[in-house]
């Protein structure tokens, strides 16, 4: 794809993008990273400022403008650009998605701005200016987002991971809460495996309602010291 031309002076808002104060520029104290509550809240909003910042200097950036706007494929007289490309994206439409809070989470704004550089280091050949420009602003988006990542949650581990954790953690419970587990996934038709006389836990279909009911009686165990009540309504032991 041919670079394109420069806009004219006053095409480019410099004053839109100058780069906003944030509170990692106040040296406000970071509220710890807790879990839910309002220092969850605070962290959430400071990395979201964080990374307005970062999207203001990729902006400012002398080859900032040339991803600023969707690309014009028939101004540019790319007719195979849709066909190379499927999933579109721009600095601008990402500031605009910011500034209308449309992203759920800081990874979700850091998928565009990467989408962004990489169709367009996918459409233009190694070389080309609109590749080595769309190559040095990821650098430069890769190095500010590494630090914004250090401040956030970590994210939620998925159903595989919690089935592995939950696998893991079973095997330290005692007899009685391990009976309990059992009555709780009969209960709710998850699978048992019944070999030489014992029963046996299949974890490969049991859904996110189940792990979570799961993950409760087991910190509850944890909490308490003792063992799981079996007797519980919810998850009375049954003899598979």
């Amino acid at each position: 794809m041919p670079r394109p031309k420069r806009p004219p002076p006053g095409f480019f808002d410099e004053s839109r993008h100058k780069r906003r104060p944030t509170a990692a520029d106040a040296g406000a104290p970071s509220s710890g990273g807790a879990a839910g509550g309002a220092g969850s809240c605070c962290d959430l909003s400071r990395a979201f400022g964080r990374c307005r910042a970062l999207l203001d200097d990729l902006l400012r950036h002398d080859d900032g403008w040339v991803f600023e706007a969707p690309v014009d494929a028939r101004a540019l007289g790319l007719r195979d650009y849709y066909t190379v490309i499927a999933d579109p994206m721009d600095l601008g439409t990402v500031l605009r998605r910011l500034e209308r809070r449309r992203y759920a989470d800081p990874s979700a704004f850091a998928a565009d701005v990467r989408l962004t550089f990489r169709n367009a280091m996918s459409y233009n050949n190694q070389g080309d200016p609109v590749y080595e420009s769309a190559a040095e602003l990821s650098g430069i988006f890769e190095d500010g987002w590494a630090s914004i990542q250090t401040e956030l949650l970590p994210p939620p581990p998925t159903d595989a991971e919690r089935k592995v954790r939950f696998n893991d953690d079973l095997t330290g419970l005692p007899v009685a809460a391990q009976r309990t587990v059992a009555g709780v996934l009969k209960n709710r038709g998850a699978c048992l495996v019944e070999k030489n006389g014992k029963v046996e836990v299949d974890l490969g279909k049991v859904d996110a309602a189940t792990l979570d009911e799961l993950g409760r009686l087991v910190a509850k165990h944890r909490a308490t010291g003792t063992d799981v009540d079996a007797r519980s309504p919810r998850s009375s032991l049954q003899d598979p």
